[in-house]
């Protein structure tokens, strides 16, 4: 039985960018829906996509992984993933595995949606 985890996304579409927010527990049981935001070609049909982890408050390899494939996806469509996370759980794990060295990470939404 799937434990209950706090977890939620929401999508905004600006000028050039989709923004996904995420907050809550990036895990085994949350990942697939944030795999499926990413991958779906309508809701990040804009050249960039932003992921905003600032809320998130725990992140696991399951995680990390579905941000490395969705990077690989939007790669391989000519678009461009950018994180957003100046502290916190996201980060470090990033940092841990060597990540935040690939992924374009800023400290703010603003600072990754500017052109």
């Amino acid at each position: 039985m799937a434990a209950e985890t706090s977890f939620d996304i929401g999508i905004e579409t600006g000028d050039g960018h989709t923004l996904v927010t995420v907050s809550g527990e990036v895990d085994v049981f949350t990942s697939p829906r944030l795999r499926q935001v990413l991958f779906d070609p309508v809701l990040c049909a804009q050249p960039r996509t932003v992921v905003d982890l600032h809320a998130v408050t725990f992140m696991d390899s399951t995680g990390v992984g579905t941000l490395v494939a969705a990077r690989r996806w939007a790669t391989s469509r000519e678009q461009t993933i950018a994180l957003v996370c100046s502290a916190g759980p996201a980060l470090r794990l990033l940092g841990l595995v060597g990540l935040d060295k690939v992924f374009e990470v800023h400290e703010t939404v603003e600072a990754a949606v500017a052109p």
